[in-house]
């Protein structure tokens, strides 16, 4: 099929689907709240650009509101014992798991990737919620000994108090879910500013949480205007801390804002992975593997390999097989079971493709495909193959949330890590080589907060992630991202 074309834009099912959308709503101190003084805003469905519904937004008062809430939570939070949070966390893991069809229908609605991806983003949360409810048993006081002055020392995990929550759109059940599982595993009060864009999946998890029993004030979640609520939020003694997912810009613009009250902060920020691809590695499965995992949720994933750089003797024949996999590749509607490459999330991404893509051919990058938005309605974009754009392009140099891959060459190891680390992001990285030596040299001199080797498989619900240089501070995932909400209190007793 020409990729020119949209799949299944008269399917049965896709043109039924928008009738079943639910009404939107923020949820504050136990109830959801449908309205608010301040203008709605428009939830558009990205594959056709019809708009979904209004989403109500946060005024000051109803974020004062949610602040109270959290902090009443947390005043009585020596009742919300751990026993507890793995009960909470298990039923609403149950819950969403039960609720798994029209959880992920409502993602492809809102934010347009495939509906096989939306699936596995809600099996990835119900596996997190299982994951944090048995950590939460683990979250006890450790015994540190005695010394020759009798004095009995212990560590005693508390919780670190109100946490302030802010999530981006490319993963809408996924990034909010992780981090309530981990919050709530350690027992500390959340207030959710959820993405404008795919607001109902943060909804279902507030009503799965609200069902399984989660105490009132343990969650609020709000939306609207992103700088005001972070502003308000941060600068509240009630929030003890930060937990962002999100753009390097906005990650430091709330550091700043955390850094005024000696607040910590986790901040999971982008990156520009490089994948270095070998001449002695397998070409045809390297090009298989890197094309599936670029062009994943349209190229909108923060640790998706988004330089391809290629040793010279197998650049030929690895831009051979990665175009071939590209173009077999189908754009449509997310609710097409044939489609692989969904829309863009927004009119925004149209634009700042498009401008990347030109900035590219100016340096003289050459197009091997695509390069074009689709026509017809939808923010669609042809998968796009561009050889050696220059180093100070854009699409070199910028984050792009978009189906572009840039193909580079490189002569040696030396060039290739020098390429690979000239940035100042450190988020991932990937490798196929055959060579257990110079996979040692590698993970060893890449930079960057993950290095995967002869895979394209990344993170799990127990693997801690964390980025380097300026992708971020502070982990997500596994013990330790559960251990960025916990305070150890030392304990002496004589």
């Amino acid at each position: 099929m020409h990729s020119t074309e949209v799949t299944g834009q008269h399917n049965s099912m896709i043109a039924g689907a928008n009738s079943g959308y639910p009404t939107l709503g923020m949820f504050i101190d136990g109830e959801f709240v449908e309205s608010s003084s301040a203008a709605p805003r428009e939830v558009i469905n990205p594959a056709d650009e019809t708009v979904l519904g209004l989403l109500p937004s946060a005024t000051p008062h109803l974020l004062q509101k949610a602040l109270h809430s959290a902090e009443r939570a947390f005043g009585s939070s020596r009742r919300f014992l751990p026993e507890n949070r793995k009960e909470v966390l298990a039923r609403a893991a149950d819950i969403l798991a039960e609720r798994e069809a029209s959880i992920s229908l409502r993602i492809v609605l809102e934010q347009g990737k495939p509906l096989v991806q939306a699936r596995a983003e809600v099996g990835r949360v119900v596996e997190l919620f299982r994951y944090y409810a048995q950590l939460a048993l683990e979250l006890c006081d450790a015994d540190l000994g005695n010394n020759r002055q009798a004095i009995r020392r212990s560590s005693k995990p508390v919780p670190v108090g109100v946490v302030a929550a802010f999530t981006a759109w490319n993963f809408p059940l996924v990034l909010p879910g992780r981090k309530l599982a981990m919050a709530i595993a350690a027992g500390c009060p959340v207030i959710l500013k959820a993405a404008e864009e795919t607001p109902s999946a943060a909804i279902e998890l507030a009503r799965a949480l609200q069902e399984g029993g989660l105490p009132n004030g343990y969650l609020n979640l709000v939306f609207g205007n992103p700088a005001e609520i972070s502003r308000q939020l941060i600068a509240s003694p009630v929030v003890r801390k930060i937990s962002l997912t999100g753009s390097i810009p906005v990650g430091k613009s709330l550091a700043r804002l955390a850094a005024e009250g000696m607040k910590p902060a986790s901040m999971e920020l982008g990156g520009h992975s490089a994948a270095l691809v070998f001449a002695d590695a397998d070409i045809d499965a390297a090009a298989s593997e890197l094309a599936l995992a670029k062009f994943a949720n349209a190229g909108q994933v923060c640790t998706a390999p988004s330089r391809l750089l290629v040793e010279m003797p197998a650049y030929d024949m690895f831009v051979d097989a990665f175009l071939s996999k590209v173009k077999s590749l189908r754009i449509g509607n997310g609710l097409d079971p044939d489609t692989d490459i969904g829309p863009l999330a927004h009119s925004r991404r149209i634009d700042a493709t498009v401008g990347v893509v030109e900035d590219a051919i100016g340096g003289g990058a050459q197009i091997i495909t695509g390069g074009n938005r689709v026509n017809g309605p939808g923010y669609f974009f042809e998968p796009t193959v561009l050889c050696e754009a220059p180093p100070d392009s854009l699409i070199m140099r910028n984050e792009y949330f978009a189906p572009l891959a840039p193909l580079n060459g490189f002569n040696n190891e030396m060039q290739a890590v020098s390429m690979a680390n000239a940035l100042p992001y450190g988020l991932a990285a990937y490798v196929y080589t055959q060579s257990p030596e110079r996979v040692e040299r590698l993970t060893e001199n890449l930079e960057a907060g993950g290095v995967f080797v002869n895979t394209t498989a990344t993170v799990t619900e127990f693997t801690p992630f964390c980025g380097v240089k300026e992708s971020g501070y502070g982990y997500e995932g596994g013990r330790r991202g559960l251990d960025t909400f916990v305070h150890y209190r030392l304990v002496n007793t004589r």
